[in-house]
């Protein structure tokens, strides 16, 4: 929902920016866990 709020309020950049911020975040938690290993979460 903050997603469409932000697009409808700020235009393309602000949700750009956080749809950038959000993927950054998932891969890095994906190496994260890949290089720290599957057994151990």
């Amino acid at each position: 929902m903050y997603y469409f709020s932000s697009f409808a309020i700020g235009g393309f950049v602000p949700s750009a920016a956080v749809a950038g911020v959000l993927i950054l975040v998932g891969l890095g938690a994906f190496f994260y866990l890949g290089i720290k290993g599957p057994t151990d979460y």
